[in-house]
C-alpha cells in the first residue's frame, strides 16, 4: 500500500498531517470508503472504531494494522465533522487529494461503507462490497 500512497500525506482525526510512507510502513492497510451522510456508514463506523481500537490496543507497537479513510463526503467540512464525531484514531486521505477524488469516482467503489485491506506488496486481503 505504501507504493500507492507513497509520497502523499495523510491527515489524522485531529487535523495533523503525516507522511504516508512512515505511517504505513510494514502494515496491513484497510481502505475505508464512507460518508457521514450515509446511514449505513454512520451505523458501521462505530463498529470499525471498536475493532480498530481493540486490535491496535492489543498489538505490540507499532501496531501492524492501519485504517485509511477515503471520504465520499461532499465537502471537506463534512469529512472533518464525520471524522471528529465517529472515527477512530485512524488516518485519512485529505479531501482535496487527487487520489481520493479518483477513488471515489471509480464505479465499483460507489457503494459506501466499502473496505479493502492490503498486505505487503499490495496483496488484496479482503474486499467488502455489501
Amino acid at each position: 500500500m505504501v507504493d500507492v500512497l507513497g509520497g502523499r500525506r495523510l491527515v489524522t482525526r485531529e487535523g495533523a498531517l503525516v507522511e504516508a510512507e512512515a505511517a504505513l510502513q510494514n502494515k496491513v492497510v484497510a481502505l475505508y470508503f464512507a460518508a457521514g451522510r450515509c446511514g449505513i456508514s454512520r451505523d458501521f463506523t462505530p463498529l470499525l472504531c471498536d475493532f480498530y481500537t481493540a486490535l491496535v490496543g492489543e498489538a505490540r507497537r507499532p501496531a501492524p494494522f492501519e485504517v485509511v479513510f477515503v471520504s465520499a463526503d461532499r465537502s471537506a467540512q463534512e469529512m472533518r465533522d464525520f471524522m471528529r464525531q465517529q472515527h477512530g484514531a485512524w488516518l485519512a486521505l485529505p479531501f482535496h487529494d487527487p487520489y481520493r477524488q479518483r477513488c471515489c469516482h471509480q464505479p465499483r467503489w460507489h457503494t459506501l461503507r466499502h473496505g479493502r485491506a492490503f498486505g505487503g506488496g499490495r496483496t488484496n486481503l479482503h474486499t467488502d462490497q455489501t
